[in-house]
């Protein structure tokens, strides 16, 4: 993930970064389907999804402490 993506997760709202969490998590549900049909061969797309995933869980937790 470039910089520049990890700078704008950084800035979105939390509403948002559930909304893209929500996004990522249907788009590896969709690969994973594919590739159960042999229909693509994106496998290290999932891994690229679930370390954005936790790049936003991190974020998440970040403010959440920032805040209590």
């Amino acid at each position: 993930m470039s910089r520049e993506r990890i700078e704008k997760l950084k800035n979105m709202k939390p509403a948002e970064l559930e909304k893209e969490r929500g996004v990522l998590v249907a788009h590896i549900l969709a690969l994973r389907v594919d590739i159960a049909n042999h229909k693509t061969k994106g496998i290290h797309k999932i891994k690229q999804m679930k370390r954005d995933i936790a790049r936003i869980n991190t974020i998440a937790t970040m403010r959440k402490e920032i805040n209590d």
